[in-house]
């Protein structure tokens, strides 16, 4: 039998904080709604296993280590902690690392690395799991699948195959308090580059508007998934909206379970793969590329467009910079060795990606059963197909990786994945 505990911090730093995910010129001097981490701590026969979930862009490990020395003392090991990112855009910058490495030339969309905010988050997820362990009861669990419509859809065109699946967890603890956690692909960034208020986005409206004790979202792979072409606009009355339709995929979902009964399983283990590094142009290369691009851009804003067609012309220009970063920081490398975890949660096997991995590379896990956590234990920016790269889409450009590495580390995941479903 496994015990479950349970508990949520808040993380919302001191104003006035810059915000990260588009270009780091936004600057957030009121809350919208505050952002937290999210603890489920679980012990299985003496073994602690703990999934966090924070409402931030990403997480490293610039986050992981801090709360691993800080968490040690429960006797936890390291491989048995999974940390997950929301992806808001409207959450503070330099919460992950942009001094060294891979990411090092990247601090014009994530931020300069803050060592203090880092601190205050890890201090927050230590304390959550704490508080968590002081209060361990067994639980009944309820899992289901289902989908969520007209929220989500591929970004680049929308008659492109998608994702709406759904997958719910209802822990039901025997003191009759309730957790969800819900696991569906799509970016939160329903409110735009044009906010400026700290925001966890459309789940802050799912977890206001539902009657359960903490609720969890965790993203899947999302990475080529967006609200642009179903948003009227960019309000948080369209958060609003997609929460209605989301609740609505939670609750039919639920009507219709998988699984119903004792919780009585966990497992989690750290997995890594080495993977080539890109080939990158000459920065001059990639520097005369983005000036075409910032070209047609301007030229389209004098056409009469539709706000969802200029976003697609605009993200050319935006991965076009990352294009540019990226030559600077990749000089000198040639391969990487990608960490990533692997879990089951009862009778479901889940794979957690330390990045923003196509929905296109997630189907085929999900065709064999392995379900998918996004934004998990690194971030890697996008994990894309070898499409994007082809058609010269914006996350290819932002990649690290070479073209290929996308189907490498899917098939990767499904291989263990199969072994944990056996």
């Amino acid at each position: 039998m496994v015990t479950l505990g349970f508990d949520r911090q808040c993380i919302t730093p001191q104003l006035p904080q810059p915000l990260c995910g588009y270009e780091m010129n936004r600057v957030a001097v009121e809350v919208h709604d505050d952002l937290y981490t999210r603890v489920i701590l679980m012990n299985q026969e003496g073994e602690l296993f703990a999934l966090v979930q924070c409402d931030l862009i990403a997480v490293d490990k610039f986050i992981i280590e801090r709360v691993y020395n800080r968490v040690k003392d429960l006797g936890i090991k390291k491989e048995h902690i999974t940390i997950v990112a929301t992806h808001t855009h409207a959450g503070p910058g330099g919460v992950i690392n942009t001094v060294e490495g891979l990411m090092g030339q990247m601090q014009g969309i994530f931020g300069k690395t803050n060592f203090e905010l880092i601190d205050m988050i890890a201090d927050k997820i230590a304390l959550a799991i704490h508080n968590a362990s002081k209060d361990m009861l067994e639980s009944d669990v309820i899992i289901a699948r289902g989908k969520v419509e007209n929220v989500g859809t591929e970004r680049h065109d929308p008659t492109l195959p998608g994702d709406d699946s759904l997958l719910v967890f209802n822990f039901r603890r025997k003191d009759g308090r309730e957790i969800l956690l819900y696991n569906y692909a799509c970016h939160p960034t329903v409110t735009g580059p044009g906010n400026i208020e700290m925001t966890a986005d459309f789940p802050h409206a799912v977890e206001r508007d539902m009657d359960y004790d903490m609720v969890m979202f965790v993203n899947s792979c999302c990475g080529d998934i967006s609200s642009r072409f179903t948003r009227i606009d960019s309000s948080f009355e369209q958060c609003d909206i997609y929460a209605e339709r989301i609740i609505k995929g939670i609750e039919e979902a639920l009507e219709h379970p998988v699984y119903e009964g004792a919780f009585n399983d966990v497992f989690m283990n750290e997995y890594s793969v080495v993977v080539p590094i890109r080939k990158v142009r000459p920065v001059e290369e990639e520097q005369a590329k983005l000036a075409e691009y910032e070209r047609q851009l301007e030229e389209a804003k004098k056409q009469n467009l539709s706000a969802s067609e200029l976003r697609v012309i605009a993200s050319f220009a935006e991965g076009a910079k990352t294009a540019v970063n990226l030559a600077k920081a990749l000089q000198g490398f040639t391969e990487e060795n990608v960490h990533y975890m692997m879990m089951r949660l009862q009778n479901v096997v889940i794979a957690v990606t330390p990045g923003e991995m196509f929905s296109t590379l997630g189907r085929p896990l999900k065709d064999e059963g392995i379900e998918v956590f996004g934004y998990g234990n690194g971030y890697y920016i996008y994990i894309a197909d070898e499409y994007s790269y082809e058609k010269g889409y914006y996350e290819a450009m932002s990649s690290p990786f070479e073209k290929g590495v996308g189907e490498l580390l899917s098939k990767e995941m499904k291989e263990r994945g199969k072994e944990l479903c056996q």
